[in-house]
């Protein structure tokens, strides 16, 4: 080992020493305790280094702590809201220097593996992969180059798509002349939760759509876009669809996650996607409520549900099969229809109890619909996501309406 080498191990050791012990005293500091549940909020903050400079100050940001290690590298640690918590280490941030200058960062987990790849914009509008990233031996550091243009850079996980992002592409919809918004309730930290309806059928027939659960699910976000802007377009499916269908949308049930930069949870410390069966979070009874009076209101019934997310690989939690929901077997019919249109593609599956505590178990028992979990893998490229969500609303789209034809014959 030369002594350059023996030299940077030494100052990055340290240099994570300081850091944690920055962290223990800033934990005291920035605590407040929700519900029950400690979360540690981050100090937002610009972080200054001569000619290099940082900032967490904006929404969706995730970066507890930087440190200088030299003149060209730094430090970057990435914490959780609260513990135990899925191993999803979200981390957004913005840096800007001197032009020309070239810099090492490290993005450092403590006991968490690296998941996400940095993406890099400087318009918050087109993202693309950083590049080379070397991992640590156990995975827990990543750390790239970045040379610095004199313009401010993002770096974040995943593309950056705040509360603000989504409620305006929610507004968009709602300038249909057949789509309606609801607030149908409030966050933890008084965020609107925003229900979206179709307008053109009788209200007899609903599907349901949930997203944004998990803040860093990007991926299954852009997915359910996708998904909703096919069952809202022009086609003639569509059109068809709407006449006899309504959709029932919910894009964003976790908004203060989201601008915070959790890794999973909402403000309370609390994965939303396991309060399904206590309800004990406004957020979920929020859609709750809306969905089960929208249901008894109209003596309607629901044909089918899907909550769309992210995980490492594309892949499809389902109940198991009962002939007690609105169109018993849709579920595979559905899914085998999906993985037919899309070449090369095959479904992985995997079905669990009824009784569970996450939304599509609860939309079985209290809708009696078939209902899904569709996690969209991290790294599924964005023009093969934008095709998949498409796929799945058209063969939803058709097969419901061949599923009506024949209940009128």
């Amino acid at each position: 080992m030369s002594t350059s080498d023996k030299k940077w191990i030494y100052f990055t050791v340290l240099g994570f020493c300081v850091l944690y012990a920055c962290t223990i005293t800033k934990k005291v500091e920035a605590t407040r305790v929700i519900n029950k549940a400690v979360i540690e909020m981050q100090a937002r903050k610009t972080f200054d280094f001569d000619a290099v400079h940082f900032s967490n100050q904006f929404a969706t940001a995730r970066a507890n702590d930087v440190l200088q290690q030299d003149d060209s590298t730094f430090a970057i640690l990435i914490k959780p809201e609260n513990t135990p918590v899925n191993p999803s280490p979200w981390y957004a941030f913005k840096v800007w220097g001197k032009a020309g200058k070239r810099i090492t960062i490290i993005l450092n987990y403590a006991n968490v593996k690296h998941r996400y790849n940095p993406k890099i914009s400087y318009q918050a509008k087109v993202w693309t992969d950083i590049g080379r990233v070397t991992l640590s031996r156990d995975s827990t550091q990543a750390s790239f180059k970045l040379n610095l243009t004199g313009d401010t850079a993002l770096i974040a996980a995943q593309e950056i798509i705040s509360s603000a992002n989504s409620y305006a592409w929610m507004d968009s919809l709602a300038r249909s002349p057949f789509i309606k918004k609801y607030v149908i309730g409030n966050s933890l930290l008084g965020n609107p939760i925003v229900a979206l309806t179709t307008t053109n059928d009788d209200g007899k027939k609903l599907v349901v759509v949930l997203s944004r659960q998990h803040p860093p699910e990007v991926t299954g976000y852009m997915a359910m876009q996708a998904f909703v802007n096919s069952v809202t377009g022009n086609t003639p499916l569509a059109q068809a669809f709407r006449k006899q269908y309504r959709l029932v949308l919910i894009p964003l049930l976790n908004p203060d996650g989201v601008d915070e930069g959790n890794w999973r949870h909402s403000a309370a410390g609390v994965d939303l996607n396991r309060d399904w069966d206590a309800f004990k979070q406004p957020e979920t009874q929020a859609a709750k409520q809306f969905l089960t009076k929208m249901v008894a209101h109209e003596d309607a019934k629901v044909y089918f549900g899907i909550d769309f997310h992210s995980t490492y690989h594309d892949v499809f939690y389902t109940n198991i099969d009962t002939l007690h929901t609105t169109v018993p077997g849709f579920t595979n019919k559905w899914l085998n229809a999906f993985q037919q249109a899309i070449p090369g593609f095959k479904a992985r599956v995997q079905a669990s109890g009824n009784g569970g505590n996450v939304s599509k178990s609860w939309m079985m028992r209290a809708l009696g619909t078939d209902a899904i979990t569709y996690e969209v893998g991290d790294n599924t490229s964005r023009q093969m996501l934008q095709n998949k969500g498409r796929v799945a609303a058209e063969k939803m789209m058709d097969l419901l309406l061949k599923d009506n034809r024949r209940g009128k014959e």
